[in-house]
């Protein structure tokens, strides 16, 4: 319990803006059904499309900055709270740089070039505010461990923009490649990530010893991730295609086999936990597919892509979500059936996404993998948002 005058300084913060998972786990979840289902509209032709922003354009961005990097970016201040024991951004400040956020989502909709330069600006300094507050809380604390965060968000930020600026002077092919790229990045992130919480938690949950990496398969992992990375961005300017194949290939293989120890058989009893082991594995499954993609017309690229976007960041995302929203808010790690629905839906979304156009049911396959992932994180927003919008019932900050 805080103490009281600290409790009643607390107490006067609206709980939403207590500390940065809150804001940015509701409001990326709402968006991004709306977005789905916006863009399964205008390729039904339901919907025209206005934005200067082509709206494949407009679908790849927003899908992966105003709703994969946000909800990262939301997570990372919360947990620095608790890696650095120094008060994250809350209140004021984190209500000024959601709002940053929240008109870069609707500039970004505009047929105006300069609402589209406001909408970018806004997101500039919504990136600004974030990492600049990560890096103080690191810093400060000397948090070295964490300190990899800064510079690899900084990276997904200047994607972010560039993405922007290079679709805004009809450079389409390089803004989606540099979008492709952000999503490689994000990987990396929940390669971090991943790899400190899934064995920990699996270990934790399961009352098993500690689950310990391999130090030269991580090295090797990490070099992996670089050099796919780095030759993906080359690969706009030379042709490397049967580099890349290789690359992607092995990295994917690289990625399952960090995970031959990390009991993965021993969790389909326990949600939290399988969510999370089968976003992973699908980052595996879709790095080798992106490789085979390069050397097979069985498998599209933008397809191999999506095992990734859809099957391990959305479901890791809806998976973690779940967690840090009731372990944050004082709760105990207990979910109800619908919960652990909205896992299988988002998974779902993945195979129709991934599967059905192979078969050549490419408007059948959108619509479906829309609609999984919209229900999934509709049952997300029902079940968690009165946890979200209300205080901790220990009395604690956050």
């Amino acid at each position: 319990m805080l103490q009281p005058e600290i409790l009643e300084k607390e107490q006067a913060i609206p709980p939403v803006l207590r500390l940065a998972f809150r804001p940015f786990f509701l409001l990326p979840a709402l968006f991004s059904i709306l977005a789905l289902l916006a863009w399964v509209c205008v390729l039904q032709g339901k919907l025209n499309w206005n934005s200067l922003l082509p709206a494949n354009i407009w679908h790849g961005h927003e899908m992966i900055f105003g709703f994969a990097a946000t909800v990262a970016v939301g997570f990372l201040l919360s947990a620095a709270q608790t890696w650095t024991g120094i008060r994250s951004i809350n209140s004021r400040k984190l209500a000024v740089i959601i709002l940053f956020w929240l008109i870069a989502r609707i500039a970004l909709l505009s047929s105006s070039t300069p609402v589209l330069i406001i909408g970018t600006i806004s997101e500039a300094l919504w990136w600004s505010g974030a990492i600049s507050y990560l890096a103080y809380m690191v810093v400060k604390s000397n948090n070295r461990r964490n300190l990899i965060f800064i510079p690899l968000l900084s990276l997904i930020m200047g994607l972010d923009i560039a993405t922007l600026m290079f679709a805004f002077v009809g450079n389409y092919s390089l803004s989606t490649h540099l979008a492709y790229t952000a999503v490689f990045m994000i990987t990396c992130v929940v390669t971090i990530v991943g790899g400190r919480v899934i064995p920990f938690f699996t270990s934790r949950a399961l009352n098993l010893a500690t689950i310990k990496g391999n130090l030269f398969l991580e090295r090797v992992i990490a070099i992996a991730m670089v050099v796919t990375l780095v030759s993906f961005v080359s690969s706009y300017y030379i042709d490397i295609t049967n580099v890349l194949a290789v690359l992607f290939v092995v990295t994917g293989c690289l990625q399952l086999l960090r995970m031959v120890n990390w009991q993965t058989s021993k969790t389909f009893k326990t949600p939290l936990l399988w969510a999370l082991h089968l976003s992973y594995i699908n980052m595996g499954l879709g790095f080798i597919s992106i490789g085979m993609s390069y050397i097979t017309t069985g498998i599209g690229f933008s397809s191999a892509v999506h095992i990734i976007t859809v099957g391990t960041i959305g479901t890791m995302i809806i998976a973690m979500m779940s967690r840090v929203s009731l372990g944050h808010t004082g709760r105990s790690l207990q979910i109800n059936t619908w919960i652990s629905c909205s896992f299988i839906l988002l998974l779902s979304a993945t195979l129709f996404r991934v599967l059905l156009p192979v078969l050549g049911l490419f408007s059948m396959g959108y619509l479906l993998a829309a609609l999984c992932w919209s229900l999934g994180f509709v049952i997300y927003l029902i079940y968690y948002s009165p946890k979200l919008l209300t205080a901790r019932p220990d009395g604690r900050s956050g």
